[in-house]
């Protein structure tokens, strides 16, 4: 950050003087030796600080005699505008984020030049990238940067020519705490202002985050825009899952709403050894309950279910759960096709 007084050089050319007024966030009027003053943006600046080692490196001299006074101008609407004070917004319900659009003559608000703002009416550091849309639904980029929790800064002052620049594109964020309960994913999508706005002085209006006339655009609510982005993603997984579930019985189908599931775990599993008996019994155990969901869902009426021939434990745990299960019958499946290794599961209200 650069300061009244800073001696520096011109990275991109050759010279540098003394900084005399700072004009905006991103630039600075070098008073040079010739007594003439230039505005430069402060990227394209270094300080030269002897104290400090990349000072040291370009350290240099310049005959250059400062003003005893700077003159201080008075506190205009425009100046109050470009300066907004941090935690303006502390006591916000909401935390929002908005495109400004303010005429420089609060009289005539129909001409002249407009400022055009980024508020950042949020707790978090936001990184922003603008696009702006052409006629053949091209983008060229507008600006990007970062900007503070509950401040705003200056994008750009325009001629009204120039609103079309503005009025359509694309806008992304990034989004930093230095702690947080949770990290918010990046923001991306298209907005658009409709240009006639621009033409009637009623639709500029006084707004505190403004402090004057002029047409506010929301174009982000972190918490209504993720409150319904995790809802959508919540619903797009139970679709997911039930469309998995739905199908998956499909595979064992050996007849029109019938079904053979062999439970046994080599037919079930790539590699069983590595599992403990424990284990094996609840994948086998899960694996029928997901088949006979399956099953209900895809209006089955019947499924065999081959459980083998060994102490039994298997078999009483299913017969448990078909207990629990309302409207579901189960008997032993015919001996002569599948031994006493299977039980076979009627769903009538499917039929």
């Amino acid at each position: 950050m650069l300061n009244i007084g800073d001696k520096v050089k011109f990275l991109n050319a050759s010279g540098g003087g003394v900084v005399a007024r700072i004009i905006d966030s991103r630039m600075v009027s070098i008073l040079i030796e010739d007594g003439f003053e230039i505005p430069t943006m402060i990227s394209e600046l270094i300080r030269i600080d002897s104290k400090d080692p990349a000072g040291r490196f370009f350290e240099a001299h310049y005959n250059i005699d400062m003003p005893k006074e700077i003159p201080q101008e008075e506190d205009t609407v425009d100046d109050r505008l470009r300066h907004l004070p941090h935690h303006l917004t502390a006591d916000r319900k909401s935390e929002d984020i908005y495109l400004a659009f303010v005429p420089h003559d609060q009289k005539w608000l129909i001409t002249g030049q407009v400022d055009i703002y980024l508020i950042n009416n949020t707790s978090y550091d936001v990184l922003y990238n603008i696009f702006g849309k052409t006629p053949l639904g091209h983008y060229n980029g507008v600006d990007y940067g970062s900007i503070f929790p509950d401040s705003k800064l200056l994008l750009d002052t325009i001629n009204r020519e120039q609103l079309t620049h503005w009025t359509d594109g694309c806008l992304q964020f990034l989004f930093h705490k230095q702690q947080t309960r949770s990290v918010l994913p990046p923001f991306n999508s298209e907005y658009s202002v409709d240009g006639k706005k621009f033409f009637k002085e009623g639709n500029y209006r006084d707004h505190p985050m403004i402090q004057a006339k002029g047409i506010v655009v929301k174009v982000l609510s972190l918490s209504t825009h993720f409150r319904e982005e995790g809802q959508k993603e919540e619903e797009a997984k139970a679709q997911k899952a039930a469309v998995k579930n739905e199908s998956m019985i499909m595979k064992y189908q050996v007849a029109p709403r019938e079904a053979e599931v062999d439970l046994h775990i080599h037919e079930l599993v790539d590699d069983p050894s590595n599992l403990e008996k424990a284990e094996i019994l609840e994948f086998q155990r899960n694996f029928f309950i997901k088949c006979l969901d399956s099953a209900i869902a895809s209006h089955f009426m019947k499924v065999i279910f081959i459980h083998g021939v060994g102490n039994g434990i298997l078999r009483t745990s299913l017969i448990d759960h078909l207990k629990k299960q309302e409207g579901i019958g189960y008997f032993d499946a015919p001996m002569s096709k599948y031994g006493v290794g299977a039980l076979e599961v009627r769903i009538p209200h499917n039929e």
